[in-house]
């Protein structure tokens, strides 16, 4: 840094007007007559202003060195003001908006590293856009094939326990009305009949479909398009076994028991419970009753209400915490724009608009290959998915439902919605 410049001292020690001759000047005097002052004698010499005797000259003053002239480019540069210090509060705002800008770019890096973990690996499947929701309607209605895949070590899938890629043990087809904000969500019974035109590994139940078919689940989400006539824009599949996981990372979730359950040393007393991952992994599982997987789907309601009660409640470190749970048990295909778009108008819709059902069955009359498995009632599934499913369309006379033949009577579909729940809750647990 240029050092501001010195200002330049004046010699001032000659700045008097008048200096006397020195001693023994031969200096010339002129009398009051004009001539010359003769002899030795001693007249008074008067001075003229304009007649002053000459000064002698001064001994010359050493020569200072010239200054340099420097570049105007290294010159040093002109005295600065200086500068007004920053009030502390204007020091706080700054720091704050900096600190908002950096937790900005971490969270589009993070969004867009999380996006790109879960979506489909280079040629993986994604949806046909012929099965997707018509046009006309897209932006202001979503439907999702969400799947819950069981990938038990115990279990022999297919016939050959070392490749286990899961069965859909948990099927629901969602539809998202964003403009309305409403979400009606259809639970598919694992054990339903598919038909012959897909691969069930020989079972007879829907749950196989995608781990028998070379597009998984896009083979799955086509059959259900197919024969239930309903669009299908995206998937998302989640491990089972990150159920306990999320479960833990939150903290525990608290459920609503509608009943006590035991099986095999497992309890569960009925009233509000605050379930950790173990103990809603074995809620949401057990199927000891004696409905078996239809009374499954009921109970399963009540945790998917607690946790989207939690969800609700979620603060960036809850979801930075999930975080890695996500990147390794879900998949998806929506795109990373509607990712977050749908999360944020999730966040808006009401309880009491968020309805669950389940799709109505038959027992089969007979076993397949030795297993019972479910027949889908097509009259009052076409009924239920015209009145909650097609609001936004046309309603359809007749499904392509494969049947075979049945006994007893249908499955009641059971809507109910997730406000309602709250409220049966919270009327049993005052009356207990």
């Amino acid at each position: 840094m240029n050092e501001p410049k010195q200002p330049r001292k004046l010699n001032t020690g000659s700045a008097s007007g008048r200096s006397s001759a020195p001693s023994g000047s031969t200096g010339r005097r002129i009398n009051r007559s004009g001539s010359p002052a003769s002899g030795s004698g001693q007249q008074r010499t008067v001075y003229h202003a304009s007649e002053q005797p000459r000064r002698q000259a001064q001994p010359q003053r050493q020569a200072q060195p010239q200054r340099q002239v420097q570049p105007a480019a290294h010159r040093g540069q002109p005295r600065r003001r200086p500068k007004k210090k920053k009030s502390p509060l204007k020091i706080a705002l700054i720091s704050l908006l900096t600190l908002v800008a950096v937790v900005c770019v971490g969270l589009f890096g993070l969004y867009q590293w999380v996006v790109r973990s879960i979506s489909p690996e280079g040629g993986a499947p994604t949806i046909n856009e012929l099965i997707n929701t018509p046009s006309e309607y897209k932006g202001d209605v979503v439907n999702i094939l969400v799947c819950g895949i069981d990938k038990d070590e115990t279990r022999n899938y297919g016939g050959d326990s070392s490749s286990n890629d899961g069965m859909t043990d948990m099927i629901m087809y969602v539809n998202f009305n964003v403009k309305e904000k409403k979400i009606n969500m259809l639970q598919i019974p694992r054990d339903t009949y598919p038909g012959e035109e897909y691969n069930h590994g020989n079972t007879g139940k829907i749950n196989a479909v995608a781990l028998h078919n070379e597009g998984g689940i896009t083979d799955l989400a086509k059959l259900i398009s197919e024969q239930y006539k309903l669009p299908i824009d995206y998937y998302v599949t989640i491990d089972m076994q990150s159920l306990k996981e999320i479960v833990d990372h939150f903290g525990g979730i608290e459920v609503y028991i509608p009943q006590d359950m035991s099986y095999k040393g497992s309890t569960l007393e009925q009233g509000y419970r605050n379930l950790d991952g173990e103990a809603a992994e074995f809620f949401v599982r057990n199927r000891n009753y004696a409905q078996a997987d239809i009374a499954r789907l009921d109970m399963q309601r009540y945790f998917y209400q607690g946790l989207f009660a939690r969800i609700r409640t979620a603060n960036v470190w809850d979801i930075a915490k999930l975080t890695p749970v996500a990147l390794k048990y879900i998949t998806t295909d929506i795109p990373g724009d509607v990712l977050v778009s749908l999360g944020v108008s999730f966040l808006q819709v009401d309880s009491s608009n968020i309805m669950m059902c389940k799709l109505p069955t038959y027992s089969a009359a007979q076993r397949y290959n030795k297993q019972t498995h479910l027949i889908c009632d097509v009259a009052k599934t076409t009924d239920l998915l015209n009145q909650y499913f097609r609001t936004y369309g046309e309603p359809v006379s007749e499904l392509n439902v494969p049947t075979l033949a049945t006994v007893g009577e249908s499955t009641d579909p059971n809507v109910q919605y997730m406000g309602q729940l709250d409220t049966e809750a919270e009327g049993a647990q005052a009356g207990g």
